[in-house]
């Protein structure tokens, strides 16, 4: 049996939910859970702001600001999911499979 996905694109394996390492899973749950506040955060804010009576040229500046606010800050995020993502697949290759 192995221990990564059928369903990862070709050549790469992405080691199934129930292969992540103990000390993996915690960090990559709580690393999904920062970038879903901060996404449902952002969409809170963008709809305020779409939804507001303020000219349409400020808005798309404040839109603007938003959008960048967002990349920076969910940045550190996504570099650790790489990182996690690589421990996982570099111990998911370290375990022998079963066929």
């Amino acid at each position: 049996m192995s221990v990564c996905s059928k369903n990862s694109a070709p050549g790469r394996e992405v080691p199934s939910a129930s292969t992540y390492s103990p000390a993996i899973l915690p960090r990559l749950q709580t690393t999904l859970a920062a970038l879903a506040d901060l996404d449902h955060a952002y969409e809170a804010d963008l709809e305020t702001v779409t939804e507001s009576g303020v000219p349409d040229a400020i808005k798309q500046e404040v839109i603007r600001t938003l959008q960048q606010r967002q990349q920076v800050s969910r940045a550190p995020y996504v570099r650790q999911l790489a990182a996690l993502h690589r421990q996982a697949v570099t111990a998911a290759s370290a375990v022998p499979s079963v066929s």
